[in-house]
C-alpha cells in the first residue's frame, strides 16, 4: 500500500478526491490498474476528522494515448464520454423508472470527460463515423492539444463485502446472468429511454459491434485465422483439417454484415434494450455473503442499444470452461437468463425462448468475429499459455480446450444462418 502525504496540495489525485469530499487530507493507494483504455485507482482516503472512505479512481489522460493511431485513441475518448454519461445522464433515467432498491453499479461522486476539440459533443461511437472525420484535428507531431483532455469518474470502492473472479462455475455464473437480465429488465422495450441510450451512450451497443470496430479487424480476418490456425492446429489436427473450418474466415467476413444487423434494433424494435456491451467475468462483483445482496456491475464504456443475447453470448464464451457447456449446459445458461429476465419484465413484455435462442446463436457468431479478428491475431499455443492465469483475459483467449469448443460452435451456428441467409436471397 502506498501512502500519500497529508495536504500535498499539488498532487493532482488528491484535487480531484477532494472535489467529491472536500474534508479528504491524504490517501493510501490500495490497488494500480493499467488497462489499455484507461487506469484506475483502489483507494483509502482519510479525512480532517480521521474518518476514512474507500473509492476507486478511474481516469483517462488523452496524451497517455497519443501513440496511438486515431482512430483508436477516438474510440478511447469515446468509451471514457460513454461511462461518464451512463452514470450522469442514464442511470438516474433508468432508476427513476424502476423504482428499484438494487444499486446496479457503484456509486459515483463524480463523472466528467473534457474532449473539447476532438470529439464532437453528437458525434456517434460508431467506427463509420472515423472515416467520415477522416484524421484528427490537430497535428500528430504536435500533441499538446491532448493535454488536459480526457474522462474521470470517482466510484465508491466495491471491495470488501464483493470479489470478483475468473473463470465462473455454473452457480456464479448463473447469478451474474441474473444481474445482467435484471439490468436489461430497466430499459426492455422502453422507446423512450432506448432513444436516449442511442444518443448519449452507444448507438450500437458492445464493445465487439462490427460498427465500432477498426475496418481493419474485418478487412484483414481471412489472414488472421490461417496465422492461427498454423500456430494452434497441432493442438486438433482433426478439427482444422475440416473444409468448413479452413473457410471459416471467408464465412465470417461474407455472414459479418447480415448478422450484426440483425443484433442491431432500434430504439422503437421489439426486444431492443440497453446493452452493457462488455460483459465479463470481470466486470462484476459478486456479494460476499448474505442472501438478499445482488452482484454490482461496473465498466459502462460500451452501454448502449442492443439486444440482450449480445451480453449473454458474451459472458458465457467469456466465463466458463468449456465442459459446462456441452450436454445442454450452454442453454441451461440461457434458460437461466430468460427465467430471470421474465421475472423482471411487466406483464405485457416477453422474450419468447425460440427468439433468444435465434438472437444468442447470432450473438455466439458476432463475438467470435470479433475474438477471430482481434484476440487471436498472432496467437500460438505458447501465448495461450502464457496467458493461462490471466482472470482479465476472455477464456478462449488462454485455454486452448476453451477456444476448440467456440470454434466448433461457432461452425455449427454459422451453418445455420447461412442456410437462413441463402433461403431470404431467393
Amino acid at each position: 500500500m502506498t501512502a500519500v502525504s497529508e495536504k500535498s496540495t499539488d498532487d493532482p489525485l488528491l484535487k480531484i478526491i477532494q472535489r467529491s469530499f472536500p474534508d479528504a487530507e491524504s490517501y493510501e493507494i490500495e490497488d494500480t490498474i493499467k488497462q489499455a483504455n484507461a487506469e484506475g485507482f483502489g483507494l483509502i482516503v482519510n479525512g480532517i476528522n480521521k474518518n476514512s472512505t474507500s473509492l476507486f479512481v478511474k481516469r483517462v489522460e488523452a496524451y497517455k494515448y497519443s501513440h496511438k493511431p486515431w482512430g483508436d485513441l477516438r474510440r478511447t475518448l469515446l468509451y471514457a464520454r460513454t461511462e461518464a454519461r451512463f452514470y450522469s445522464d442514464v442511470l438516474p433515467l433508468l432508476k427513476e423508472k424502476n423504482k428499484s432498491t438494487w444499486n446496479i453499479a457503484p456509486t459515483c461522486h463524480l463523472a466528467e470527460t473534457n474532449l473539447h476539440g476532438l470529439v464532437e459533443e453528437h458525434e456517434s461511437t460508431s467506427a463509420k463515423a472515423s472515416e467520415t472525420v477522416g484524421d484528427p484535428s490537430y497535428d500528430e507531431k504536435n500533441t499538446s492539444i491532448l493535454h488536459e483532455k480526457g474522462g474521470l469518474l470517482v466510484l465508491e470502492s466495491m471491495k470488501g463485502t464483493f470479489f470478483q473472479t475468473s473463470p465462473l462455475t455454473p452457480d456464479k455464473a448463473g447469478q451474474c446472468l441474473k444481474a445482467i437480465a435484471n439490468f436489461h429488465a430497466t430499459g426492455f422495450q422502453d422507446e423512450s429511454i432506448l432513444a436516449s441510450v442511442a444518443d448519449k451512450l452507444c448507438e450500437f451497443g458492445g464493445s465487439y459491434h462490427l460498427k465500432n470496430r477498426n475496418p481493419k479487424e474485418l478487412k484483414n480476418i481471412q489472414k488472421t485465422w490461417n496465422d492461427f490456425s498454423d500456430g494452434i492446429a497441432t493442438a486438433a489436427p482433426e478439427l482444422f483439417g475440416r473444409e468448413s473450418i479452413k473457410d471459416l474466415a471467408k464465412r465470417i467476413q461474407y455472414m459479418a454484415e447480415y448478422i450484426s444487423q440483425e443484433l442491431s434494433p432500434a430504439p422503437s424494435d421489439e426486444y431492443a434494450t440497453i446493452v452493457h456491451g462488455d460483459y465479463k467475468a470481470m466486470n462484476v462483483f459478486l456479494p460476499d455473503q448474505g442472501e438478499n445482496s445482488k452482484p454490482i456491475i461496473i465498466d459502462f464504456a460500451s452501454t448502449g442499444l442492443g439486444l440482450g443475447m449480445s451480453d449473454v453470448a458474451m459472458h458465457i464464451t467469456h466465463a466458463l470452461d468449456p465442459k459446462y457447456l456441452i450436454d445442454g449446459g450452454e442453454e441451461a445458461l440461457v434458460d437461466v437468463y430468460l427465467d430471470a429476465l421474465d421475472k423482471a419484465l411487466p406483464d405485457h413484455h416477453s422474450y419468447p425462448r425460440d427468439v433468444a435462442l435465434r438472437h444468442y446463436r447470432l450473438a455466439v457468431i458476432d463475438y467470435f468475429r470479433f475474438i477471430m479478428g482481434r484476440l487471436w491475431r498472432g496467437a500460438t499455443l505458447e501465448t495461450f499459455e502464457s496467458r493461462k492465469d490471466s482472470k482479465n483475459s476472455v477464456y478462449v483467449n488462454r485455454s486452448v480446450e476453451a477456444a476448440i469448443n467456440f470454434i466448433e460452435r461457432a461452425d455449427r451456428y454459422l451453418s445455420e444462418f447461412e442456410e437462413e441467409r441463402k433461403n431470404v436471397e431467393l
